[in-house]
């Protein structure tokens, strides 16, 4: 799949069939369904304090219903095996498929295993493109944008940040997460609210061409 080429119109220019489709369907179609996908945040209990951690998505499809997680473009999403062993390199990463410029976001609440009441908990989550490896420590090193969730609870934290990058066919998009003021910490999710379910997920979204030499 690729993008449709964008193709100018002369006066008095007599069309047939087969340019209208080029012209107007094949565009219609690819801005109808543009280049998109979303991964539920997996909850797990071994992301440690002191250290980038790459944080972990549900397989598409295995969170709950049904279009909850999806790809618009197949390879979007690498496939994860039924054990959830594949990790770091190969999964829980998005692929963009096509060059242009991607809204990424990355959204929900985390948990805690210490109680602050009266400090604020320092956590940060950077969004790492084209990754040297599949590690926390490499995600925070190609980050193009970082932030800090609010606290919400004396043990939790929650928001979202987006950001546009101009991606590669080909270019890889992780997240990594980084928590100073406790032991341990993780996605948040219906074992501490019924608020987080499936509510803490990441998704990149196509959103225009790269016209280079123009401003973006």
């Amino acid at each position: 799949m690729t993008i449709p080429p964008v193709e100018t119109w002369s006066p008095r220019e007599l069309e047939d069939a087969a340019v209208l489709n080029r012209r107007v369907s094949a565009v219609h179609r690819f801005l109808l369904r543009p280049p998109a996908a979303r991964m539920i945040g997996m909850k797990r209990k071994d992301l440690p304090a002191n250290a980038y951690s790459v944080l972990p998505f549900y397989p598409l499809g295995g969170e709950g219903p049904t279009g909850t997680s999806y790809e618009t473009w197949p390879g979007m999403v690498p496939t994860v095996t039924a054990d959830r062993t594949m990790q770091q390199d190969t999964a829980w990463q998005f692929v963009a498929p096509v060059d242009g410029r991607y809204r990424i976001t990355v959204h929900g609440a985390f948990a805690t295993e210490t109680s602050l009441p009266q400090a604020r908990h320092q956590l940060w989550v950077e969004i790492g493109v084209n990754m040297t490896t599949g590690t926390g420590e490499a995600v925070a090193a190609a980050s193009v944008d970082t932030f800090s969730p609010a606290q919400s609870t004396p043990f939790t934290m929650s928001g979202g940040h987006s950001t546009v990058q101009r991606l590669k066919a080909g270019s890889k998009v992780q997240f990594a997460s980084h928590c100073a003021s406790s032991p341990k910490h993780s996605w948040a999710n219906d074992e501490i609210s019924t608020q987080y379910k499936l509510g803490s997920f990441a998704e990149i979204r196509w959103v225009g061409t790269i016209w280079e030499g123009r401003p973006q």
